[in-house]
């Protein structure tokens, strides 16, 4: 039988041929051989061998899997970017609520607070910019008050006056819509349009304090209406004082207000008033700096500065950090870079040659180009400090993004390295786009609709991407491989390692490839200045950039140099002197650590958040090489 078996199925001569196999090959594992074998063979017979079909199997498994397994990354890194944005949308939604909370009033009567006649603290949201609840508490009047009736909750009614003047903000006014109907209030302005008809006279007043008007209706029964309201002089740009009766507007406005007396403050001669109704163009209203303020554009713009300003202090008072007052003359240049404004009271005209030891201050002074070397010695001191003031550069630029004075924030952070610093600047930035978002919505608006450029993204929308989105972080050296990698013929200046990067190539990063503010750090110590810390590879230095769409760098910083050594040596290597730079050197003598820091344009963030072309426009008053006006 088994004779039968083996010569029908012609295992002898399988067996005979493995084991001849096996003596030729005398291979280590003959057990590992001989299963090889018999798979060939029976592969060659034409039959599958169970075991192949078990590993075939097994491999298109495992191919599912990982494509299940794929498919779960991808859906986890989708919830977990979705999650980021709740994350920080949830965190201003909890600052807004405390916000609101923080100016409540007290426990109510029926709790057994006992009456007081001091007025309570008005809510936060009630609260107009530039007040805290305290303070606007303290010019609260009301309409029950006034009239000796019984009131309701003072917060829960409008404020009918400014805490220091007896009118009512046209922004407040507006925003407490039919709550004030029935109300006599008193608001002061200048005139937008006036309408004269036989019977009525409309007149659109705005204050400043926000973007809208109010309509104030003169009847035959105002006082002052022939001798004011119909007055040459009561045109566009004349200053106004209204006093009347909050009714329901049959218009297109909720409210306006019955006048039963109008002044005219200041007449204005219509035929030579420059901003007449019609709209102006931005470089008009540079050569009038001093009204452009009253256009629409540019009062948009200076409440976004002006909230801009207010997160700024927030969000560094909220962190720990001690605002600092760094000096707008000094003796060092902070850049190395010789771009500065001499300060002097040597008579220029007089012909003779100057000499620093007889000047007033006995040698070389400065405007200065950065508070960062005085807010250094503060921050090795009180570890975190912020500077926000006025900085100067003598540039002989005419772009649309150079000013020769400008203001500068610059926090240092002691015991912090160059990822801390990175972390700071992002948080800043998205703290003061989160709060414009909040605060600025009717400015933002107007702005997205009249200066919204086509293929670009909304204003509003392009703000919430900032805040909602984490930057990308690469190196300098990533960045110079991604941009000569774009397969770009035109540029300008060729990227190239060891050269700074220029605007055209941080636009392309951060419009182009990555479509969002992107961080580049660690830069050949060429192209930075000589505090920054150099790397280990001795090529590069501990620096970065934080590049934005349409405006390139917004932010530059660095790991600061905190190596006496290393620092004396990048100083000689750029030529400075050291006696100008003895205090800066001193720290390091004293008790170094390290420390980083960054500087902030303010104006470029301000032109970011408005939309604006021109950095011009978006501070009060520009200046600009061979301009000074104003």
């Amino acid at each position: 039988d088994v004779a039968e078996y083996l010569a029908k199925h012609q295992l002898e001569a399988v067996l005979h041929r493995m084991a001849n196999e096996v003596a030729k090959a005398r291979p280590t594992n003959p057990i590992d051989f001989m299963i090889d074998h018999l798979i060939m063979v029976g592969s060659q017979s034409g039959t599958e061998p169970a075991i192949v079909k078990s590993l075939r199997a097994l491999r298109e498994t495992i191919l599912k899997d990982q494509a299940e397994a794929e498919e779960v990354r991808k859906e986890k890194a989708a919830l977990e970017k979705e999650g980021t944005k709740l994350d920080y949308r949830v965190k201003h939604l909890l600052r807004t609520l405390d916000e609101m909370e923080a100016g409540g009033a007290g426990p109510s009567k029926g709790e057994g607070a006992a009456a007081t006649s001091k007025p309570a603290a008005p809510a936060v949201a009630s609260v107009p910019l530039g007040h805290s609840p305290f303070s606007w508490a303290g010019g609260v009047t009301l309409a029950a008050e006034a009239s000796g009736g019984s009131s309701a909750p003072r917060d829960a009614l409008p404020a009918l006056r400014e805490p220091f003047s007896d009118r009512l903000a046209i922004a407040r006014f507006l925003k407490a819509g039919k709550a004030l109907l029935g109300e006599t209030i008193t608001v002061c302005g200048w005139v937008k349009t006036t309408r004269k008809q036989k019977e009525l006279v409309f007149i659109e007043v705005n204050d400043g304090s926000c973007l809208g008007n109010v309509q104030c209706v003169v009847t035959d029964q105002t006082a002052g209406r022939e001798s004011d309201a119909k007055h040459p002089g009561m045109a566009t740009g004349a200053s106004v004082k209204v006093v009347g009766t909050v009714v329901e507007s049959p218009g297109a406005q909720e409210t306006e207000l019955r006048a039963t007396s109008v002044e005219l403050l200041g007449a204005v001669d219509a035929t030579t008033y420059p901003l007449a109704k019609k709209g102006h163009s931005l470089e008009f209203l540079r050569e009038i700096a001093h009204l452009r303020p009253r256009s629409k554009a540019i009062g948009a713009v200076m409440r976004v500065r002006n909230a801009m300003a207010f997160a700024t202090h927030e969000f560094f008072r909220d962190h720990g950090f001690l605002y600092v007052h760094t000096p707008l003359i000094t003796a060092s240049d902070c850049e190395g870079a010789g771009e500065m404004f001499a300060v002097t009271t040597h008579d220029l005209k007089g012909g003779k040659p100057y000499d620093p030891s007889a000047d007033f201050f006995g040698r070389e002074a400065f405007l200065t180009v950065s508070g960062q070397l005085n807010g250094e010695y503060y921050a090795c001191a009180m570890s975190s400090i912020y500077t926000f003031g006025p900085t100067f550069r003598a540039e002989p630029s005419h772009t649309a993004r150079h000013l020769c004075e400008f203001w500068m924030i610059e926090p240092e952070i002691a015991f912090a390295d160059l990822g801390d610093d990175m972390n700071l600047a992002e948080a800043y930035l998205k703290h003061c786009f989160a709060y414009v978002l909040a605060h600025c919505g009717e400015d933002l608006a107007f702005l997205e609709a009249t200066y919204h450029k086509e293929g670009e993204p909304p204003l509003r929308e392009r703000l919430r991407g900032i805040v909602d989105e984490p930057f990308v972080r690469i190196s300098y050296t990533e960045a110079i491989d991604r941009l000569q990698q774009a397969g770009k013929s035109d540029w300008a200046y060729v990227p190239e390692w060891g050269k700074e990067l220029q605007t055209e190539h941080e636009r392309y990063l951060c419009e182009v490839t990555f479509k969002k503010p992107t961080i580049v750090y660690d830069y050949p110590k060429e192209c930075k200045a000589f505090y920054m810390r150099l790397n280990d590879d001795d090529r590069t230095v501990a620096a970065m950039d934080v590049l934005f769409p349409r405006v390139g760098e917004m932010v530059g910083g660095s790991q600061r140099e905190e190596r006496l050594d290393v620092l004396l040596a990048r100083m000689r290597d750029a030529g400075l002197d050291m006696e100008a730079y003895k205090a800066y050197i001193d720290t390091r003598k004293c008790g170094t650590q390290k420390h980083a820091g960054f500087g902030v344009g303010f104006e470029r963030l301000v032109l970011y958040a408005t939309s604006m072309d021109n950095i011009r426009d978006v501070i009060p008053f520009p200046r600009w090489h061979q301009s000074v006006t104003f």
